[in-house]
Order: C-alpha cells, then sequence, then structure tokens
C-alpha cells in the first residue's frame, strides 16, 4: 500500500497503546500494594509477577503466528483487538479488589491468577496492534513516524491516569501522609484506568478498520503450534534480529527488577509524600513526550541502532546517579532541592528511552521487509511476538530478583517511611545500581546490528522488482491463458 500514512489514522492507532501504557504505569502500583498494604512477602510478590510474565510470554508468539495467519472479512488483526478489551479491564479491576481476610496463599493465588488473565488479555490486543503498525507502511521513516504517534499518545494516556490517580485517589493528608500505603484508593484508580483503557482502545480498533483493504494480501500460511516454535526460531536466523532480541534480553531484566522497586525506592529511600512522587511520575511522562518526537531525528543523525544503544545508556545513568549520590552523601536531604532533581533526573531518563521503543518498534518493520525478501511470507505478528516472548521470559526475573533483594535487605511489609534503618536503606540503593551494570553487557550484544537505512532502502527495492517480475509473469500467464482458449 501507499507509503504515505494520514496523521488522523496515526492518531487513532495511536490510542490504542493506552492499553498498554496504562496498565504498565498502573501495574508500578501492584508491587507495593499487594507486598506493603495487603502483607504478601516481597519473594512471594515476585514469584506471583514473574509466574503470569512466563505465561503472558508464552501467549506471545501463539497470538503473533495466530493472527498471522488469521482470515476475515474484518482482516488479521481487527478480531483480536475487538475481543480483548472488556475481558481485559474486567481481569485488570480484579486483580486490585482481592476479597478481604484473605490468607498469604489464598492472596498469592488470587494475584497471580488474575496478573496472568489481565496481562494475556492485553497480549491479545497488543502483539496484533503493533503488527498493523508495522505492516501499515513499508517505509522505513514512515514507521518511526507511526510508532511515534502511538508512543505519544501513550504516554498522554498515562499522563492522564497519573493525574487521575494523585489528585483523586491518592491525596496526601497530615492524618495519611502516604496515602499509596493504605488499600481504600486501589479500587477506584483501578476502575479509572480501566476506564480510560477501554474507551482507548475501542475507539483506535473501530477507527483504524479503512486500512483493511490496502493491507499486503499475502497467502495464507496457516496455524499450528508446531509452526508457533519454527517462526520464532526461524526469525533468530537474521543476525539484525538476533543482536536487537539477545540485547533486549539483558536490559529487559534491569528494567524488571528496578521497575518493580521503583515505588519502594520513592517511599522508603527518598522518603517522598504523594506530591513529590506525582511529580515524579509526571517528569517521567512529559520526558516521554518530549523525546519521541525528537526520534525521527534521532534516527536520520545516528541510524537507528545508535538510537537505541544512546537511549539505553541515558536511561540508565538518570535513574543510577542519583542513587549513587545520596549513598556518598551528595544528595540534598532538603525535599525543596531533593524533589525538584529527581524530577530532572526522571524527565531525562524517559527522553532517552521512549526513543528506544519506538526505535525498535520501527525496526521490527525493517526486519519483516527483510525475512519476505529472504521467505517469501510476511510475519510482523511473529517478530513482535518473538520480541516480547524473549521480553517477557526475562522480564519475569527482573520482579522476581526484586523481590527477593526486598526480603534480603529487610524492607519488611508494613514498614513506615522514616522509620527503616540506614542500613537497610544503603543495601537496598546498591542493590538499586548493580544490577545496573548488566546494560554494559547488552550494549555489547547489539552492536552487530547491521539493517541499517542503506541495506534497508536495498531490500525494499529488491521487493520491489520481484512484485514487477512475478506482475509481468502473472499477465504473461493470463494472455497465454487467453490465447489458448481463444483457439
Amino acid at each position: 500500500m501507499a507509503n504515505r500514512i494520514s496523521v488522523r489514522w496515526k492518531m487513532w492507532h495511536g490510542a490504542g497503546q493506552a492499553g498498554q501504557s496504562v496498565q504498565w504505569f498502573a501495574l508500578g502500583f501492584i508491587f507495593l500494594f499487594y507486598n506493603q498494604v495487603l502483607g504478601l512477602s516481597g519473594t512471594l510478590t515476585g514469584i506471583g509477577v514473574s509466574i503470569a510474565v512466563v505465561f503472558d510470554a508464552v501467549s506471545d508468539p501463539i497470538v503473533g503466528s495466530w493472527s498471522d495467519a488469521f482470515r476475515s472479512r474484518w482482516g488479521r488483526r481487527h478480531p483480536f483487538l475487538f475481543a480483548s478489551i472488556l475481558p481485559m479491564g474486567l481481569f485488570f479491576v480484579a486483580l486490585f479488589s482481592p476479597p478481604s481476610g484473605l490468607d498469604e496463599l489464598t492472596l498469592f493465588l488470587w494475584f497471580t491468577v488474575f496478573n496472568i488473565l489481565s496481562k494475556t488479555a492485553l497480549t491479545i490486543f497488543g502483539v496484533p496492534y503493533l503488527a498493523l503498525g508495522a505492516e501499515v507502511s513499508g517505509d522505513y521513516v514512515e514507521r518511526t513516524g507511526i510508532a511515534s504517534y502511538r508512543s505519544i499518545i501513550g504516554e498522554g494516556s498515562s499522563l492522564l491516569v497519573a493525574a487521575i490517580g494523585w489528585n483523586f485517589f491518592f491525596v496526601s493528608t497530615k492524618s495519611n501522609p502516604n496515602p499509596q500505603l493504605t488499600e481504600e484508593p486501589y479500587f477506584l484508580f483501578a476502575l479509572a484506568s480501566a476506564l480510560v483503557m477501554i474507551i482507548l482502545m475501542l475507539a483506535s480498533s473501530w477507527r483504524t478498520m479503512d486500512v483493511i483493504p490496502k493491507l499486503p494480501n499475502l497467502p495464507p500460511t496457516g496455524f499450528s503450534f508446531k509452526k508457533v516454535y519454527t517462526d520464532l526460531f526461524e526469525a533468530l536466523h537474521g543476525l539484525s534480529f538476533r543482536s536487537l532480541f539477545l540485547g533486549n534480553l539483558v536490559c529487559t531484566i534491569y528494567w524488571g527488577t528496578s521497575g518493580a522497586m521503583a515505588l519502594h525506592l520513592k517511599t522508603f529511600f527518598w522518603e517522598l509524600d504523594s506530591f513529590g512522587i506525582q511529580w515524579w511520575h509526571y517528569a517521567g511522562v512529559m520526558g516521554g513526550i518530549c523525546g519521541v518526537p525528537f526520534t525521527p531525528w534521532f534516527n536520520r543523525v545516528l541510524d537507528k541502532k545508535w538510537t537505541v544503544i544512546l537511549g539505553v545508556v541515558v536511561c540508565v545513568a538518570a535513574a543510577t546517579l542519583p542513587v549513587a549520590l545520596a549513598l556518598i552523601g551528595l544528595m540534598p536531604d532538603d525535599k525543596n532541592l531533593l524533589v525538584p532533581l529527581l524530577v530532572f533526573f526522571a524527565f531525562l531518563g524517559t527522553f532517552g528511552i521512549r526513543p528506544v521503543g519506538v526505535t525498535i518498534a520501527s525496526m521490527m518493520g525493517d526486519m519483516a521487509d527483510e525475512h519476505e525478501l529472504r521467505h517469501g511470507t510476511r510475519q510482523e505478528g511473529v517478530y513482535f511476538a518473538a520480541f516480547n516472548f524473549a521480553e517477557k521470559c526475562t522480564g519475569s526475573l527482573g520482579p522476581l530478583f526484586a523481590g527477593i533483594a526486598i526480603d534480603i535487605v529487610g524492607l519488611t511489609p508494613n514498614s513506615v517511611p522514616g522509620e527503616v534503618t540506614t542500613e537497610v536503606l544503603s543495601n537496598f540503593g546498591m542493590v538499586y545500581i548493580v544490577i545496573a551494570i548488566a546494560v554494559l553487557f547488552a550494549i555489547w550484544v547489539f552492536w552487530p546490528y547491521d539493517l541499517d537505512k542503506t541495506r534497508h532502502s536495498e531490500i525494499v527495492q529488491q521487493l520491489a522488482n520481484r512484485k514487477k517480475v512475478n506482475l509481468t509473469d502473472n499477465r504473461t500467464i493470463n494472455q497465454v491463458t487467453r490465447t489458448e482458449n481463444d483457439d
């Protein structure tokens, strides 16, 4: 189809990112909620998250391969989008609404089961949704633009949920300066988050159906569970995909661990009230919104590989440097100075990392073009699913490591900010810093990626030439057939 995609379509498509963005933002509370508020141990909370992520990872390649092979009058992707939205919202609300009086084992089971269900429903939406954004255009730069709109609107939906949460539900008072440590606000917060996701995802799915007749119409490849993993390993044969795939594995372990510890860090290590935490969240979201528009420029000047590498370095440095400075006594104790500094680093971190996510989504489409040249089939769903599969498998290790670390350093359930010992906080900070060392290995793994703009232009030209030859051959065959019929 034509490379130029309307701004209107990009914006409606971008609205679907609210599902992942809002769920990821809201689930930032889940570790603190179950561990500190409901009293589930850090280790069991980490195990519950890890089990759910592994289940989610297994579903990724199945959904990706299934949507690649699926055919209907609503296209390959949209039936999955519509089928997943309402179940995802219901499971998400249930995750934040366990019945009162559960013992630890039953609470663990509730947490794990509804975590699995909400993540699986999001996968059924998310993998076809991302594949749709990749297959709608074959242009190297256009794909970055589509992913940019998706990221900006996703960040905007996170900002909306953050503003709702901190201004209506998690509001500090003199009698309750840390409302994130009480149970009451969580149900309404989850309900509001679910409504934002459902409305935007339904609107996105409905308003992007106009491209269905224009999408690549390749022969069906069939679906089987064996084929799911055959496709997965076939994707790994490409050097570029393998480099990006393995490098992201390492980064995901880091992000999974640091993300699970983030609200503990803000509440106990930095001892911020809800005002400071909400501005940290706002800065993180705004950093992403400001960083994403620079992505096409980064891709043109640095190319996509270096956009990824430098963005990861900036993100990790911004996350860990304040903690390191605090451990050696170089961060201010005065909250009037501390909060603006933390806000700045939060802004800088997401300013660096959000272009990475946009660029990787764009790279997936490039690698799908390379796959079509080699194998004659388009399998965006498999590429996104394979990437998500590995990301989630390794991401399951992050929350598990975080939960074990929280227990080992002695940050027990129902801890009170300001009353945790200096030794516990120092050990917590050291763990937070040490995990960042893994990213150095990720950069080394990224290095062999070689699908730059020049190589991609060659691939697109070769695909165009092949289609011309096939079209000419088909016309010749049709002409011969008509001549024979006339005779």
